[in-house]
Order: structure tokens, then sequence, then C-alpha cells
């Protein structure tokens, strides 16, 4: 058995089993440093950004049983604001003639690039629709991605806390405070002057989603410091907002010069004005990038299921999958969402959970990446993003992660030839019947061809090497290795660990894996 993996594996599954056993309730531990010091204190927030400590987390739903707690909410449907209506013209002789014939005070708001408007609901709109043409859509509800309580656990592994780590486990660990320079980048969300002061656990959400896009000091930092950063409020301090503040603020980004556009928030509400103002974003060459959600469904908030917009999953500090993390089709990427170190109002530091903290780092990478290589168009960029990110190699992995975690350094050496790194890259734990399933995906994240890769995964005493002949740069694979189930129940769980091995391989950091598997001991 390797030696490395050995070590590796006694070390980080004792110590895990006698962390969890002594200390079940608490994952981080605060200090008594002023903030941005090493070892600063991350003051406990409300629930939006903070784990649940202390609580008896519920197991989340199993996606391979078909279960994504989904509530019996559809695709497209979505709670509207009372007494509004939004409305689209065809034509800008419609439009004009409608704002002609509209009762005074009846407009609430217009976006003449897209012949949108808001307006109130009465008697008068269908008199004057009649006139003018038009097609009616609601006025959808937008917010902050609320993050559930039982994030502390998801059933069989613990979540690793990403802490001051985020940019590392991109790719984005050499950042200088050139990086973003030259490029600018639009922020949708909470207000973010005037707050030295906040209250509520919202009003804060913009700050802290700029500095996981820009910061450059203490511990919160991110990929683009030398970005210039636009905000716009289009949600309250309560994280709320609706969607045509949403659409209008696309189209002023975009007028006002962004290459990128961070919208972590979402919307149940397909939004036709919305679905406008990101085509006109994206004919216009600027990257958008949005939330997934962190309902726990089999779908994907809005702007981020769009297509053409990166629409980005959260994972833990080890590349695990938020249960959380909404899924589907539409996801792209992933990026560490967990309990990320960010800037707070008032000089103070969070920890920040969910796909919302992800979108922002993504951003942070995508304006990097246009900031050294201008000559990019948006969906180029994005592109190639989403190409170089480090896959999980698990089967059905890509509804949860999309084409896997964000690598900012994959993207940038791409062109630098002898590259060799063959990474393990995910790893899962099936139950079935009296047999548990180890599964392990790796992944050839170098630039040239590897021939005759390995993997050795061991469960307990269970240990077994696999052979692969080649795997091409970006290629993919996995094995399977299966335990006695009944055992490990009653010892419950199960030490697990994973081995890639390949000659010349330059960064050993992503070979190994270890973990501790924790099993009910009820069938």
């Amino acid at each position: 058995m390797n030696n490395r993996l050995v070590g590796y594996l006694a070390a980080g599954a004792l110590i895990g089993l006698l962390w969890f056993m002594l200390n079940p309730g608490q994952l981080f531990r605060p200090t008594n440093h002023a903030p941005g010091e090493p070892g600063a204190e991350t003051p406990v927030m409300p629930s939006l950004f903070k784990t649940a400590r202390g609580e008896n987390p519920k197991k989340p739903a199993d996606p391979a049983a078909g279960d994504f707690s989904d509530g019996g909410l559809e695709t497209g449907s979505g709670k509207e604001v009372s007494g509004e209506k939004l409305i689209r013209f065809s034509s800008k002789e419609g439009y004009r003639k409608f704002l002609a014939l509209a009762p005074p005070g009846a407009v609430l708001g217009q976006i003449d690039p897209l012949n949108s408007l808001r307006v109130k609901t009465g008697d008068w709109l269908a008199r004057v629709l009649a006139q003018t043409g038009g097609s009616v859509s609601g006025n959808f509800f937008v917010q902050v991605p609320e993050v559930p309580l039982e994030i502390r656990e998801k059933g069989d592994t613990l979540y690793r806390a990403v802490g001051k780590k985020a940019l590392d486990l991109i790719g984005a660990g050499q950042v200088t405070d050139a990086w973003g320079r030259g490029v600018k980048v639009a922020l949708l969300d909470t207000p973010t002057e005037g707050l030295d002061k906040v209250d509520g656990e919202t009003a804060g959400h913009g700050t802290a989603m700029r500095s996981l896009i820009q910061g450059n000091s203490g511990a919160a930092r991110g990929a683009a410091p030398g970005s210039e950063l636009i905000a716009f409020p289009v949600l309250d301090q309560e994280g709320k907002g609706n969607s045509f503040g949403l659409a209008q603020a696309i189209v002023q980004a975009v007028d006002q010069g962004a290459r990128v556009i961070n919208m972590s928030l979402g919307s149940e509400g397909d939004s036709p004005v919305v679905r406008d103002a990101v085509a006109y974003a994206l004919g216009r060459n600027v990257v958008l990038v949005a939330a997934a959600g962190n309902e726990a469904v089999n779908r994907v908030s809005y702007p981020a299921a769009y297509d053409g917009v990166v629409a980005v999953a959260s994972v833990d500090a080890e590349g695990n999958h938020l249960y959380f993390s909404n899924r589907g089709k539409s996801i792209d990427v992933a990026a560490p969402g967990f309990a990320v170190v960010a800037a707070w109002p008032g000089g103070k530091n969070v920890e920040v959970t969910g796909t919302s903290a992800s979108t922002a780092l993504v951003t942070g990478a995508m304006t990097a990446l246009l900031s050294k290589e201008p000559g990019l168009s948006g969906g180029q960029a994005a592109a190639l993003v989403v190409k170089y990110a480090d896959a999980t190699g698990l089967p059905g992995s890509t509804e949860e992660v999309g084409g896997g975690v964000v690598n900012l350094q994959r993207v940038l050496d791409r062109n630098q030839r002898g590259i060799v790194d063959v990474a393990v890259g995910g790893v899962t734990m099936k139950e079935e019947g009296n047999l548990g399933k180890i599964t392990v995906g790796v992944q050839n994240r170098g630039t040239e061809t590897v021939n005759s890769p390995s993997l050795e995964i061991t469960a307990g005493s269970e240990r077994r090497k696999f052979y692969f002949g080649s795997l091409a740069p970006g290629q993919t694979a996995a094995e399977t290795l299966t335990f006695d189930l009944v055992r490990a129940r009653l010892e419950g769980g199960i030490a697990a660990g994973a081995s890639a091995e390949v000659r010349g391989d330059q960064h050993s950091e992503n070979d190994l894996w270890a973990g501790y598997f924790r099993i009910s001991k009820e069938n």
C-alpha cells in the first residue's frame, strides 16, 4: 500500500473521528484578535450566513433516489409584486403610444432599450393595451438566496469550512493587486454604500460579495482586486427586489461599460423582461454570473437558468457538493461556498455560506481572466472557465457541479506544454443492501496525455489498486471499491482513502484524499 496514503489516511481518519466525537456541535472556533489579523475572530452572524450549531440537522435530499425536496414548486412559477405588471413591446411605436396613453402615475418605470415598462394594474390597462399591443407578465420577487439551517451536515460526511482558503481553492492563490485591472465589473445586490452599521442578516450581503470579488486586504480577498466595481442596489437591506429592477440594472451596467455582471441573487419567476435584459448583455459580449440557488431542488433559479448565464453551484473545501445547492442541467460550474470568510460593514468579517458566495468568487476569477487576456470575448472567457474546471469524475455529477470546481490557474496554464498532473477528483459513498460502495473520480488536470496512471482506493481493511491505460488532458475516469456495510454499521462508519499516481506528476498536493464516512446503525 502507498506509504503516503497509509499515513495520510490514518492521521486524517483518527483526527477527524476524535474531533467529531468530542466536538459534535462546533465547526469553527473564534479568537479574540482584531478583524483582518491572523487568527482573527469571525463574528457569529444570523442564520443566513452561519451554519446551525448544536442543532440536529435533518438528512438532506437524496438525488440518487429522486428526492430533491422540491415542495411542488414548478419551474417558472414565482411570487409577484402585488398590483404591478410588466409590459413588453415588439415595436418602439407601440411602446411610445402606450406611454402617451397611460394615465398619470400609472407607469412606475421604463427600460427604453428593451421597450419595457413597469406599471400599476387597473381597469385602464386592458383598454390601453387594446390600442397599443404589448405582452403582459408579472413582476416577480427577486431575493438573496436563503441558506437552510441544516447545512452543517450532509448525511454521511462533514462539510469542510473554506475559511480564508477560497482563492487557493479556485486556482487564484497567486493573486496580486493588478489582477482585474482594466475590467469593469457590476455588482447587483444590496446597497454597499453608507453602511458603517447595519441591522439584519442580509443588509451587508452586497458588502460581503464585493469583498469576494475585489477584496485586497485582511482575511476577505477576491481574485480581481484591481478591477473597477460599480454597484447597483437592486435589493433592499432585507435582501428583496423585483424582476424589473434587476432587468433595469443589467441594462444600465452594460451601458456603463461593465464586462462582467455578478448576480448573487435569484427568483422563482421566469421574467420575459429579465430574459430580454440577459440577451441585451450577451449580445454586447458581457459575462453574466448568477447563483444557482439554495433551495435543495432539481431546478436552477432565475436568472442563472437562462442560456448564456454562468450558473454557479456550491461545494465545500474538499469539493463536496453542498446538498442545498440547486441541481440541474443549467449548472455550469461550482466554487467554494461553505463558511467562506468575507467582509461585513463596520470593518467586520463573517463566514458566508451558499451559492451567493460561490458566484462572487467565480465573478472574481472571470474578471481576472479578462484582465490578463483582454482579447477574449465574454463568451470565450466563460467557456474557458467551464472547460478547465476541476471535474469530480463521478457519474451524474454534472447536474450538481456542471463542469466542476473553477480553477483559474488551469485556464491560465492551458497553453503551457509539459504539465503532468493527475488528481483525485471526487469521492462518494453509497449503500446498497449489505454492501457499501466507495466511488473515486480522477482527472488529468495537466496539459499532456498521461500513460498508465493508477488509483488506489481503501475502505476500512479493503484495498484495491486500479490502472488506466491513458488519460488525455481534461479526461476523467472513476472506479469503485465495495466493503462490508454490515460491519461498518456496527462500527458507526468507515475510514476511506484514495491515492492517484502517474510518473512525473508535478502537483502531488491533489493526489491524496482521506476521510471518514459516518454510517447510521439503523437499517
